[in-house]
Parts: C-alpha cells; sequence; structure tokens
C-alpha cells in the first residue's frame, strides 16, 4: 500500500503570485479540494476551497455579483494559503499517510520527491479506494468478525476452516485498539464458500473463536452471532 502506487496524479498546481479568482475557477472546473502553491517551482503552500470561502466577502456586503470577481482578483494567493505544508513522500504506505491526515485534521497531502518537489497528492478519497480494493468488499464476499485470545496460530485455525469449505482469503484485518489485554478484533474477508455451505462454516467458526458477525454480501445476509 505505497502512496506512489495510490495517490492522484497529474496534480493541479496554481503560482504563488497568481489571483484568488483564478483559484476559485480551478475549484469550480475542476473535481479537487485542495490546490498545492508554488514558488520558484517549489512547494511553499497550501490552498483549499474552504480558505476561498472565507476570502469572499459575507452575504452582508453591498457588492453586487460582477464586483465580487474583480475583488478577487486583486487578492493574491500568497496572503492566503497555508503554510508550511504538511507533506508525505511516495515511499511511505497509505496508512502512515492515513494516521497523520487523522492527527493534522486534513483531508489530504502533497506527496513530495526528497528534493521537495512535487509528484501527486494523497487524499481522503484515495485511501477509501485503497481500503475498498484491500478488503475486497467490492466483490462481495463473506465476512466473519471475531473477538478472539491472542494466541499463536489462532489465525491459521481459523484461516484453514475457511480453505477446508472451499472458500478463499481476500483479506485479514486486526486490531487492538479499545480490546482488553490479550485479545483483539479479526476481520476475515472471503469468496467462494457456497451457500449450502455458509451455516455450517459459520458453526465451526464459532466453536474455533469468538465469532460475532457475519455476512454473505452475495446474499445481502447479514447478522450478529449470539454467544
Amino acid at each position: 500500500m505505497l502512496i506512489k502506487e495510490w495517490m492522484s496524479k497529474p496534480v493541479i498546481l496554481i503560482d504563488h503570485d497568481e489571483s484568488l479568482n483564478e483559484a476559485a475557477k480551478k475549484f469550480k472546473t475542476r473535481l479537487i479540494s485542495m490546490l498545492p502553491v508554488l514558488k520558484d517551482g517549489k512547494l511553499a503552500g497550501i490552498l483549499t476551497d474552504g480558505d476561498i470561502k472565507k476570502a469572499m466577502p459575507s452575504e452582508a456586503t453591498s457588492l453586487d455579483r460582477f464586483e465580487i470577481p474583480a475583488l478577487l482578483d486583486s487578492v493574491k494567493v500568497e496572503t492566503v494559503m497555508s503554510s508550511p505544508v504538511i507533506t508525505i513522500q511516495g515511499d511511505h504506505t497509505v496508512d502512515e499517510a492515513a494516521v497523520i491526515m487523522l492527527k493534522k485534521g486534513i483531508s489530504g497531502m502533497p506527496v513530495v520527491t526528497g528534493k521537495g518537489y512535487i509528484e501527486g497528492i494523497i487524499t481522503k478519497s484515495d485511501i477509501f479506494r485503497c481500503f475498498v480494493s484491500f478488503t475486497g468488499v467490492s466483490n462481495k464476499g463473506q465476512i466473519f468478525a471475531f473477538t478472539i485470545q491472542d494466541r499463536p496460530g489462532i489465525i491459521k485455525v481459523l484461516s484453514d476452516i475457511i480453505r477446508s469449505n472451499g472458500g478463499r482469503l481476500c483479506s485479514i484485518m486486526t486490531s487492538y485498539d479499545d480490546m482488553n489485554e490479550g485479545y483483539r478484533k479479526v476481520f476475515f474477508h472471503t469468496f467462494d464458500i457456497d451457500p449450502s455451505r455458509f451455516d455450517g462454516v459459520v458453526e465451526k467458526l464459532h466453536e474455533a473463536g469468538d465469532l460475532y458477525y457475519v455476512a454473505d454480501l452475495s446474499r445481502g445476509l447479514r447478522r450478529l452471532v449470539n454467544g
């Protein structure tokens, strides 16, 4: 899940001395949420659609709709942009980018080379695309969710039950967050378990671990499993 494999490119850019009106046109005509700002070819700041809205006259202004573009023409991007910019390099991972965005409360970051040149941009939408791809949920397989004791070999035990019943593993996700010490949550996304064998697989998995949720997305079946 390297950023360089999931980042958006080419990047729509704007120069620091262009007008805010020019930036507003880019946001209006392109499906973007931010504009990296360049000065002498290097990243100097970042401009979001929110920054432009903040710089717009309030609704109480006496300016008419023809005067507002003229006003924005007089405002330079560099006076509104945010700087310094939080960036990341393409050889980092998507989950590292997600952690930074979450902690900093931002929706995306420019992806730069070691010399500071922009080669892409990674946004929340790119992270969502990556997540959906790696979980395999868009292919409508099966989902099995467990709260398990974190002991050696338990993942193999559960995986072997799935494989022995004709299932293929697409992804395994695990988390220790909000769990008691010695336990973790595990989500299996699988393919190819025949509907006629599904209930039997559920029963065997429930015997092997604390199974609390199952779904067969190909049939629209979802249910919580009683303890």
